[in-house]
C-alpha cells in the first residue's frame, strides 16, 4: 500500500512539473520579419479571405507587425494596415494557421485592432 501511494505521488508530481513547461512552450510567440515577402503575402491573403465573408471592400496595404507559433503547422498573429472603402487606412489584427505540408491556410480571426 505504501509503495502504491509513493508511486502515485511521484506520478502526480511528475505531471505537475512537466505540464506547465509544455503549456508555456506552446504559448510562446516568436517575432517574424514583416519585410519577408511570404509574411506580406499572408497578410494580403488574410484580407482577401476576410473580404469574401464581410464584403466590406478592404484592400490590403501592408503587414506592420507579426509573430509566429509552432502548432503542427505555423500559427501567425499579424498586425495589418488595409484601406477602407472610404479611402482611410485602418489597422487590423488577424490570426491564421498555415500548414505547409498540406498547403492549406485557415483564417482564425480578423478584427479591427485595439488601440
Amino acid at each position: 500500500m505504501r509503495t502504491c501511494n509513493l508511486l502515485l505521488l511521484l506520478v502526480v508530481a511528475g505531471i505537475a512539473v512537466v505540464y506547465p513547461v509544455a503549456t508555456s512552450a506552446e504559448e510562446f510567440w516568436y517575432p517574424i520579419d514583416v519585410n519577408d515577402p511570404h509574411v506580406q503575402e499572408l497578410g494580403k491573403w488574410a484580407v482577401i479571405e476576410h473580404v469574401k465573408k464581410a464584403h466590406d471592400g478592404l484592400t490590403f496595404s501592408k503587414v506592420t507587425r507579426g509573430e509566429e507559433q509552432d502548432v503542427g503547422g505555423v500559427k501567425y498573429r499579424l498586425s495589418i494596415e488595409a484601406v477602407q472603402g472610404s479611402g482611410t487606412v485602418g489597422k487590423y489584427s488577424t490570426v491564421l494557421i498555415e500548414e505547409p505540408r498540406s498547403k492549406t491556410r485557415n483564417l482564425i480571426s480578423f478584427a479591427p485592432a485595439a488601440n
